[in-house]
């Protein structure tokens, strides 16, 4: 898959060269998420008008951080700490073990199995079936496949 691929290079640096499909991607992030207005600016057409300035909107970011020393600040973030959000899911599933059998323990909720309900249905709701004649209406191939 890689070999059909067309590459860019978006930056112009040394083996910076990305998929087109990634740099559409991202033109579609500026383009609909952070270049996009709020309120009553959001609309189809501001979005329009705007899009062939997405570039020059970014390069304008990329100029005021490197004038600024802003190296990688502004739209650059650095990924989310997740370590105590996954340390508190640790010890409420611990706490828990839902994964493990306990006699007696009960649920909240329980889900009725619609599959099961909707074939009892099929089976014995014999007025579904019936055709207006008053007979049982049984489809064969020929009902399904148009010739």
């Amino acid at each position: 898959i890689i070999r059909l691929n067309w590459l860019c290079n978006p930056t112009g640096k040394v083996f910076k060269f990305r998929p087109v499909d990634w740099l559409v991607e991202r033109n579609n992030l500026y383009t609909k998420v952070i270049f996009a207005g709020t309120g009553s600016n959001h609309t189809l057409q501001h979005i329009i008008n705007k899009s062939p300035l997405i570039e020059l909107y970014r390069e304008c970011h990329i100029m005021i951080e490197n004038g600024f020393h802003l190296k990688n600040r502004t739209m650059k973030h650095a990924p989310p700490d997740m370590t105590k959000t996954l340390q508190k899911l640790r010890d409420e599933i611990q706490s828990h073990s839902p994964h493990k059998f306990v006699a007696g323990r009960r649920a909240d909720y329980q889900m009725e199995d619609e599959i099961v309900e909707g074939m009892t249905m099929l089976m014995w709701d014999k007025e579904a079936l019936m055709d207006c004649d008053g007979e049982v209406d049984v489809m064969g191939p020929e009902d399904v496949i148009d010739y």
